[in-house]
């Protein structure tokens, strides 16, 4: 996992990036689960956005609306991860490599 922070993006905005990764996936060559949240200059408001998927309104002003977005993560990071899968195959899962998986 890695962490960029808050961070001042090219067109003036915000953003912050996480990704994730793990062996299998970098040895198949393929790119790391992301999500980026983002507040561009000329936005209204924030959104998130995952590596291989679109964007998402992100319209949190307090810690219990951000705890509320939680659903949202889980949802772009399992899209992102069922793209990654596409682009290989489901073996780069370790969970399901090694019986793991549910």
């Amino acid at each position: 996992m890695t962490a960029t922070g808050t961070r001042r993006s090219p067109d003036g905005g915000v953003d912050a990036v996480w990704a994730l990764s793990w062996a299998e996936q970098r040895a198949a060559g393929i790119s790391p689960i992301i999500i980026r949240a983002f507040y561009g200059a000329g936005f209204h408001h924030p959104h998130l956005r995952g590596g291989t998927v679109g964007e998402w309104p992100l319209n949190v002003f307090t810690p219990g609306q951000a705890a509320a977005e939680l659903p949202t993560l889980r949802a772009v990071v399992a899209a992102d991860l069922h793209n990654l899968v596409f682009q290989r195959d489901y073996r780069i899962i370790p969970a399901v490599m090694d019986g793991r998986a549910r």
